[in-house]
C-alpha cells in the first residue's frame, strides 16, 4: 500500500522502477487506506466490508493482472 502525498513514497516507487527494470512489475498502485485496515482489524475481506472502494478495486485489479500474467 502507498501514499502518494509524501515525497518518500514517489522515491521508493521510482527506485523499485529502476532496480527491477529487467523484471516486470506490475504498474498497479494499491492505496493507502483506513477501509483495508479495518477489514484487517474486524477478520473480513475488503470485499465483503466495502468492494466499491478505491483500494478493493486496486486489489481486484491486481489479481487480475497476476492471474493474466500466469497465463
Amino acid at each position: 500500500m502507498v501514499d502518494f502525498r509524501t515525497n518518500f513514497t514517489k522515491d521508493i516507487a521510482a527506485t523499485v522502477h529502476q532496480l527491477y527494470e529487467n523484471i516486470s512489475v506490475f504498474n498497479v498502485v494499491i492505496p493507502s487506506s483506513i477501509k483495508a485496515v479495518e477489514t484487517s482489524a474486524i477478520g473480513i475481506s475488503i470485499y465483503q466490508h466495502c468492494p466499491n472502494v478505491k483500494v478493493a478495486k486496486a486489489y481486484e485489479s491486481l489479481t487480475k493482472k497476476v492471474l493474466n500474467h500466469e497465463r
